[in-house]
């Protein structure tokens, strides 16, 4: 079944009124509103050929397109909002060049990135519910790379985050996972130490507000595909999927009992609810449940059943995980799809 036909069966526009919505990015180009609820399709979110999509906020997305170009769209309204180059970075010890066809090299004060490609831009975004503010994460995703950037609105050029530290401090070396949420962002380490960065401050400043020593969220199967998430609390969860049995979740948190994490190799305590919330694991966080508006407590929607790094690109499964029940829903419309990618959303205003 293609999206063309599908959409034939429904022209209406689907009004999902605070209800969880799918966006669909088919190969054939532009992006399309499925609104689980009703089951039905409606193609009004305009074309973005030659883009490739990062990340979503509400009605936002973040789209680098065939010019290697940063911009946020609504894309509802489809207002758009330029964001500096990628070029645009202020530095005294560090240049980046386009020197092709999207490609780029950056030049630090001690080593030489060559080789980057505007093919391995990962992105986050965060977009105030008036849409007046934003915060814009980037970098190239690759094994080794050494700075992430973030621009925030108003910001003319972006802020390096250095991901690599001083040798005292290697367990806060690399990258594995990230979240933003809202001026926060969360970043796991190789060896999976969360960190937390206020990007709040002034242009050319954040602030690392982690809670005392940064402890790693580390489970006993450490076979197991992983994510941070974080709930409207502010506390970090680890969301583990077995690549082995893709039909559940496990979710832990830190466990209070250890005190010096680096002597034990298991540093969590499993839970069985995410009290009452409902967790977006697309976006990396929980918003309050709502059964009137089809958002389910202690659920989990998704996508893929990992928020992959290194530019990879597991299989789209959409559904939604039911952690009282064990039991997901899918999608049958959906099965046959030709996507290339799909993100749950809010809209904005909720």
């Amino acid at each position: 079944m293609t999206i063309s036909s599908s959409l034939k069966r429904s022209c209406s526009s689907p009004d999902l009124r605070g209800s969880p919505g799918l966006m669909l990015f088919p190969k054939d180009g532009g992006c399309v509103l499925y609104n689980p609820k009703e089951g039905t399709f409606q193609r009004k979110l305009g074309d973005f050929s030659g883009c490739r999509f990062l990340a979503n906020s509400g009605n936002w997305l973040l789209l680098l397109d065939s010019g290697s170009n940063l911009y946020i769209v609504d894309a509802f309204s489809e207002k758009k909002i330029r964001l500096p180059s990628l070029e645009s970075i202020d530095s005294a010890d560090c240049i980046v060049k386009c020197v092709g066809d999207r490609k780029f090299v950056r030049q630090d004060s001690d080593s030489i990135f060559s080789d980057l490609s505007a093919d391995v831009v990962r992105g986050l975004l965060w977009v105030s519910e008036s849409g007046k503010e934003y915060v814009v994460v980037w970098l190239f995703d690759l094994p080794g790379h050494s700075y992430m950037s973030f621009c925030k609105n108003g910001d003319t050029h972006y802020t390096d985050i250095p991901l690599f530290h001083h040798q005292d401090l290697h367990w806060l070396d690399g990258l594995s996972e990230m979240v933003l949420w809202g001026t926060r962002l969360y970043l796991s380490t190789n060896r999976r130490y969360v960190r937390v960065l206020d990007l709040s401050g002034p242009q050319g400043f954040f602030k690392d507000i982690t809670d005392g020593t940064p402890f790693p969220m580390l489970s006993a199967d450490m076979s197991c595909d992983s994510s941070i998430a974080v709930t409207t609390s502010g506390q970090v969860l680890l969301v583990e999927s077995d690549p082995c049995n893709r039909t559940c979740f496990r979710l832990y948190k830190k466990n209070p009992d250890i005190e010096n994490p680096h002597l034990f190799g298991h540093t969590v305590t499993e839970v069985d609810s995410l009290n009452g919330e409902a967790l977006l694991l697309d976006l990396g966080y929980t918003v309050p449940a709502n059964k009137a508006l089809g958002i389910e407590p202690d659920s989990i929607y998704f996508t893929r059943h990992y928020r992959p790094c290194q530019c990879a690109s597991p299989d789209l499964d959409i559904c939604v995980f039911n952690l009282a029940t064990k039991s997901l829903d899918r999608y049958p419309d959906l099965d046959k799809m030709d996507l290339i990618d799909a993100r749950w959303f809010l809209p904005s205003g909720n």
